[in-house]
């Protein structure tokens, strides 16, 4: 019997291509822009992130009823200290929100020196604006913004779109 072995290459060489990483979004938290409210964090419940009270958070609503453009971000901090999230909504003024997500985790589940763990973030989305609640009046609103049809873009804004987007209309 016999075994025929052989290797068939075209070329002289065979090349070791790096894997392909996935491209990088762009980072809407490093935009510069600058918050409506304060950040506000959930552990147990949500409030403001500063440690400026425990009262039900009524600048969201405020912003959101105003219809005009705004920026909000949550910090999601659940514990026991292994993942952390944080969410920034853009309201745009014109019934649309651009929003981005960014989480770190440790790894393999693990605890580790979370603060220092890289961002992944997330995909820019584009979401409608739902009419807020009759419930919700200016001062007493305690509802955040609700998004719905959220899509997530294939091709990220800018900062500069960014900055554009959310300039006051004359």
């Amino acid at each position: 019997m016999v075994l025929a072995l052989g290797s068939i290459a075209c070329g002289t060489a065979i090349e070791d291509e790096p894997q392909a990483t996935p491209p990088a979004h762009v980072d809407l938290f490093a935009c510069g822009v600058q918050l409506s409210c304060p950040a506000y964090c959930i552990h147990l419940s949500i409030a403001d992130c500063s440690g400026g009270g425990s009262e039900p958070p009524t600048c969201p609503g405020d912003v959101w009823l105003q219809g005009e453009s705004g920026a909000i971000e949550v910090h999601d901090r659940p514990g026991p200290g292994n993942w952390m999230g944080d969410k920034l909504t853009l309201l745009l003024g014109d019934g649309r929100a651009l929003v981005q997500g960014r989480t770190r985790a440790c790894q393999d589940g693990g605890f580790c020196d979370l603060p220092n763990m890289p961002w992944e973030l997330g995909a820019h989305e584009l979401c409608d604006v739902a009419d807020p609640p009759d419930t919700c009046q200016p001062g007493n609103c305690t509802e955040f913004p609700k998004l719905v049809n959220c899509v997530p873009l294939e091709t990220d804004w800018t900062c500069g779109e960014v900055t554009t987007a959310m300039a006051p209309t004359p």
